[in-house]
């Protein structure tokens, strides 16, 4: 069956549409740990859902009660922190950035990873742009901070957001395709929130960000393949010095 939230992940990462489906787990990522003390007639006030809608949810992720769900979602949790530390416990990013194809600098890459971990951690929520299959990769990152306490989820142009100081913005894109997408974006400008730019295009280590965006170059020549196994030993670091930093 797998852990709930992965299936939860797997529906919401690739909705096509904002119906009540999409809202239900988009309450449940942003309310996860307090959903483990919520009752049901409480997630039916804060989330303003009917209680047919809950329970169409419910039944289509295999769940007839609330209480059944809410047992497995908080059981998995415990599951989740108890894998993260026995595949995270003893290693060190230095192992990481040894096995990487770097661009950058070993230390200065080592430093950027700290200073965006430090990100996450103040975050309200985080929010990652781009193709499916490159987000994809980073599905085990954001399960790890949705377990931390820290919202994380794909943006969907049917679903508009307004960021703000407390958000980190992540672009993820070999050439900067999605970043110049989302410029196009009404009512969707970054200026605000804190955001990382994962990319293979060198012109975006010269542009005027402000001084709120992170640029980590990888190299490769707009290559998918070398560039997704870059995007997975980022995100693999990202959670082991957030664990380190922030859990241990």
């Amino acid at each position: 069956m797998g852990l709930l939230l992965s299936r939860i992940l797997t529906y919401l990462n690739g909705a096509m549409q904002n119906d009540y489906y999409y809202k239900i787990c988009n309450f449940i990522i942003f309310n996860y740990l307090d959903i483990f003390e919520m009752s049901e007639e409480e997630f039916l006030d804060k989330g303003a859902f009917r209680k047919e809608e809950l329970y169409s949810f419910l039944l289509s992720f295999g769940f007839s009660t609330y209480e059944d769900f809410r047992f497995k979602l908080e059981a998995d949790h415990q599951l989740r922190l108890n894998q993260i530390r026995v595949r995270l416990f003893g290693e060190t990013p230095q192992k990481f950035l040894a096995k990487m194809d770097k661009a950058m600098d070993e230390e200065v890459l080592a430093n950027t990873i700290t200073s965006i971990c430090e990100h996450f951690y103040k975050a309200k929520r985080i929010i990652i742009f781009g193709g499916l299959y490159p987000c994809s990769i980073a599905v085990e990152l954001q399960t790890d901070m949705i377990s931390f306490g820290r919202p994380f989820i794909h943006y969907h142009k049917y679903d508009p957001i307004q960021f703000n100081e407390d958000d980190v913005v992540i672009f993820v894109s070999a050439t900067g395709r999605s970043l110049e997408e989302m410029k196009k974006y009404d009512n969707c400008s970054f200026e605000k929130a804190y955001s990382l730019l994962i990319t293979q295009n060198r012109k975006y280590t010269q542009s005027c960000f402000n001084g709120n965006t992170t640029v980590i170059y990888v190299p490769g020549k707009f290559d998918s393949i070398d560039f997704n196994y870059q995007i997975m030993s980022i995100c693999d670091l990202i959670r082991l010095r957030y664990f380190q930093q922030y859990y241990l």
